[in-house]
């Protein structure tokens, strides 16, 4: 049992990301002491809509730079913490042309950073981590051979690495290694967050997230003539830093915990936005046939292995421990949907 004392000030990595500024947020209102880093404090186009959040009593925003890769570069922000929540790694969709520079080393290196930094930070108590889903399966057809038909905390990707998926393979060793790191020591625990596919409004007028990217592509009328049968799991990003609020302060908080509201096809996900827009956008009103995608797989930015791995497939995520044991509550996907087009119709 980990207590964390709320008096003190929290760090918070990557701030200016899509999730970690709702954590900002929550956190500020609240009136928690925060500290953030950022790669540049004075890049006000990424970090103006954390100055705009308007701090509950007794709440304080301290920005402190540092880069992942560099040894040290949290020791100053995490001076007399007792918890923080690492957020900060890569997400990249589409071509990368060198994964194990763009993903794996700054995620990699990213985490030792921040947990070496821990371990010469005496009041460290707890390290709140932010995983993934892509850490505990690769392929959804994976799913018939869960006896459950469901995955859970218990999986790990095994499949994925620099050729295939490689954004899973670098979130699947990062979590490895902080949990081999937490076992070498006894001063603070570990909690990994690993949500599914993150939706929902961004803080402010960040709109240059990976989701919100994947979104757009939707409403831009790219999938009008169709969209593939291809099924993920999705969770609002509201929810999501709920979690790791929880995670942090709850004495009794330990291990992974999968965050998901449900699973979801395309064509679902378009039939959720006509639903709360109705004609708005030109979105699918058909799956296309498995042939015709791996046609367009260049045009998709997507590997016929993945295709061949994922399409007619539904991945099933066990939500038990998140709901059970962290108390956490998930919002309605409609509400998340509509939320997140409103949030970012400005950037459209």
């Amino acid at each position: 049992m980990t207590t964390i004392d709320q008096r003190q000030p929290v760090l918070i990595t990557g701030a200016g990301g899509y999730l970690a500024s709702w954590i900002v947020k929550y956190l500020l209102e609240a009136g928690y002491h925060v500290r953030a880093t950022v790669r540049n404090k004075n890049d006000f186009k990424k970090i103006g809509h954390l100055l705009d959040i308007r701090p509950g009593e007794g709440g304080i925003l301290e920005l402190f730079e540092a880069d992942l890769t560099r040894p040290g570069d949290f020791n100053k922000a995490m001076r007399g913490c007792e918890v923080v929540f690492h957020t900060a790694s890569p997400f990249l969709i589409g071509k990368v042309k060198d994964p194990q520079k763009q993903l794996v080393d700054p995620a990699l290196e990213g985490v030792r950073n921040v947990l070496y930094s821990a371990a010469e930070t005496p009041t460290m108590k707890r390290v709140v981590l932010t995983s993934s889903v892509v850490a505990m399966y690769c392929d959804a057809r994976e799913i018939l051979d869960k006896p459950s038909k469901k995955f859970n905390e218990e999986d790990w990707n095994r499949i994925a690495d620099l050729q295939y998926e490689p954004y899973a393979f670098s979130k699947t060793i990062a979590e490895k290694t902080a949990w081999a790191l937490m076992h070498e020591q006894k001063q603070w625990d570990l909690v990994s967050l690993n949500p599914a596919f993150i939706f929902g409004p961004p803080v402010g007028n960040r709109a240059d997230g990976a989701s919100v990217a994947t979104l757009q592509r939707a409403l831009s009328g790219e999938m009008r003539i169709g969209a593939p049968d291809l099924a993920f799991g999705i969770v609002d990003v509201r929810d999501v830093a709920q979690a790791h609020i929880l995670a942090a302060f709850n004495p009794e908080a330990s291990g992974r915990y999968l965050l998901s509201k449900q699973s979801m096809s395309f064509l679902e996900l378009a039939n959720e936005i006509d639903a709360a827009f109705p004609g708005k956008y030109k979105l699918p009103n058909k799956v296309l046939p498995k042939w015709l995608v791996v046609l367009l797989a260049p045009v998709l930015r997507l590997s016929k292995r993945y295709l061949r791995n994922n399409l007619g497939y539904r991945p099933e995520f066990d939500n038990t421990r998140s709901t059970s044991l962290l108390g956490l509550s998930y919002r309605p996907v409609r509400e998340t949907i509509g939320d997140m087009v409103r949030g970012i119709e400005g950037a459209l």
